[in-house]
């Protein structure tokens, strides 16, 4: 038996309209799509900074600082 919480009581999917069952799913899909998102803003911010340590370290080789 499929079931959904909603507002504190559970309904039978299977009795629900065609119509509320698709926006069950298309809530379902939305969901799912900002884990997604969220993950890969994660790995962005991991790749931003390991290149921009990349970036650090490659100009302190190409471009020595002045002598004082």
């Amino acid at each position: 038996m499929n079931t959904v919480m909603i507002d504190g009581k559970e309904y039978e999917v299977a009795k629900l309209s065609p119509e509320l069952q698709n926006y069950l799913v298309v809530r379902q899909e939305i969901q799912a799509s900002k884990v997604r998102h969220n993950l890969e803003l994660e790995k962005i911010e991991v790749l931003t900074a390991h290149y921009n340590k990349k970036i650090a370290e490659l100009i302190k080789k190409e471009i020595p600082e002045e002598k004082k």
